[in-house]
């Protein structure tokens, strides 16, 4: 049986924006090929990702003196590289 993928839910998002904004959005989207709402979409969706790779990076920053010191998180270091056959 062939899998088919469903679009994702989409849901309708009102916002408000200055003229300014709006001309300059048209003017990307039309440079582009796309429409308005596609350009807003990938920029909410880049700014998503850069937001979550944020949020990632200082939590790790936030333990990573754990894992320099914690002798549980850092028993296996000796292992690191090594090949497991």
């Amino acid at each position: 049986m062939d899998s088919i993928r469903e679009a994702p839910k989409t849901r309708r998002l009102n916002i408000l924006v200055s003229e300014t904004l709006i001309e300059s959005l048209t003017a990307t989207a039309r440079s582009r090929g796309l429409t308005v709402s596609a350009v807003v979409r990938q920029a909410v969706e880049r700014e998503c990702r850069r937001s979550q790779e944020e949020a990632l990076a200082r939590a790790a920053e936030a333990l990573a003196p754990l894992y320099r010191t914690d002798k549980e998180l850092t028993a296996f270091q000796a292992l690191d590289g090594e090949e497991f056959l």
